[in-house]
């Protein structure tokens, strides 16, 4: 079989050995994805080649826009109108798509919205190193970091879960070495297909001039809260029993590391 049919393929239950942005893509196929947009740059390019190459197959409307802010004022314009919304590019453009990125835990999401930017350590395809997680932090985005191709798979797909459940949108920061890392991936079923699209006026929370920005700011901190009580349960958060006095927190690409030197 192809990689084409391998990734489009509805049925869970069976192992790719695929990149880790191949394994995103197949995990935003798991969950509907409806519009994909984005910039392209080295670690995160091949998730947007790959919608590209699969059309309109995958069910989804992909195109590479002409910068980072554009595309990701794209996707939260569809999920306003409550369609599932991927938006791709590398650390750098996570900063040139900050305009809009800075008010949009305000006025919250409808359709899940996650936000793809690939780090780059090291410094390997990139003049400068960023930690995007620092600026998710900042902003009041939940923040997603797969430590393998698998791990990316299952959590692009939790991803427009908990975008929804939260009203945020969710950081999915991979990095050069999950994203060109060949490894096996275990795949999930495909979601039911998404409602139509559909917008609901809403100029209080829509139109965030300063009388309702600030209103919408005092939301902000309970879905934060809602966020960390359902990542609590996501599984992602998985604590390891030892006899030492000390103990490691690891995330992303490092974490394999930490469990092969501590097993």
């Amino acid at each position: 079989m192809s990689l084409a049919s391998d990734l489009l393929e509805p049925r869970g239950g069976h192992r790719l050995l695929v990149l880790g942005d191949e394994a995103v893509v197949r995990g935003a196929l798991e969950a509907r994805v409806g519009v994909v947009t984005g910039y392209p740059g080295t670690p995160a390019s091949e998730i947007g080649d790959t919608f590209g190459r699969l059309g309109a197959a995958s069910g989804a409307r992909f195109e590479w826009s002409v910068n980072e802010k554009v595309a990701l004022e794209l996707a939260f314009g569809s999920s306003l109108a409550g369609v599932r919304g991927l938006v791709v590019m590398k650390h750098l453009g996570l900063t040139y798509a900050g305009d809009p990125l800075s008010t949009m835990p305000y006025i919250g999401v409808v359709g899940g919205l996650v936000i793809v930017s690939a780090a780059d350590p090291s410094c390997h395809t990139s003049p400068n190193e960023q930690d995007q997680r620092h600026f998710a932090r900042m902003l009041g985005i939940p923040t997603l970091d797969p430590s393998s191709p698998d791990e990316a798979r299952a959590m692009t797909r939790y991803a427009f879960e908990l975008s929804e459940a939260t009203e945020l949108p969710v950081l999915l920061r991979i990095t050069a070495r999950v994203a060109h890392t060949r490894a096996v991936v275990h795949t999930a079923d495909f979601g039911s297909p998404a409602p139509p699209p559909r917008f609901l006026r809403d100029p209080e929370r829509f139109v965030p001039v300063p009388g309702h920005a600030r209103k919408l700011r005092l939301r902000l901190a309970e879905r934060l809260h809602r966020a960390e009580t359902l990542l609590a349960r996501s599984g992602f958060c998985a604590a390891r029993s030892g006899s030492g006095r000390k103990g490691v927190v690891s995330t992303g690409a490092p974490h394999l590391l930490t469990v092969e030197l501590l097993a």
